[in-house]
């Protein structure tokens, strides 16, 4: 497994296991996760945060579904696209997320309820 790939791998288990610390440490220094329900981009330093907005935002629930991923490896660039649903609320929508060996540098979500 390279090393994105294991980035990748603990960035997705901060999520699940609602892990804020694992979650920045799979991070870069210029981490941007761009949610349009956000002024603007969180950067690395209010992930943490966000991580406690957006757990309310899906009423605590935080079991997911990820369907249809696709993965792309080139040029040192893992990118990720995939649909996802929250289990138990109607949140669902789309995801990619870029990351180097340094660490995940880019997620960018569009979602909608159903």
């Amino acid at each position: 497994m390279t090393k994105r790939a294991e980035l990748r791998a603990q960035y997705i288990a901060g999520w699940y296991e609602k892990d804020a610390a694992k979650l920045v440490q799979s991070t870069r220094a210029d981490f941007q996760f761009d949610d349009p329900a956000e002024p603007a981009p969180v950067a690395r330093e209010g992930l943490a945060a966000f991580m406690t907005r957006w757990d309310a935002h899906a009423g605590g629930h935080n079991d997911w579904i990820l369907q249809d991923e696709v993965r792309q490896d080139k040029d040192g660039i893992l990118t990720d696209w995939m649909w996802w649903a929250v289990v138990g609320t109607d949140l669902t929508g789309a995801a990619v997320v870029k990351t180097s060996d340094e660490g995940v540098f880019l997620e960018r979500i569009a979602y909608f309820t159903r």
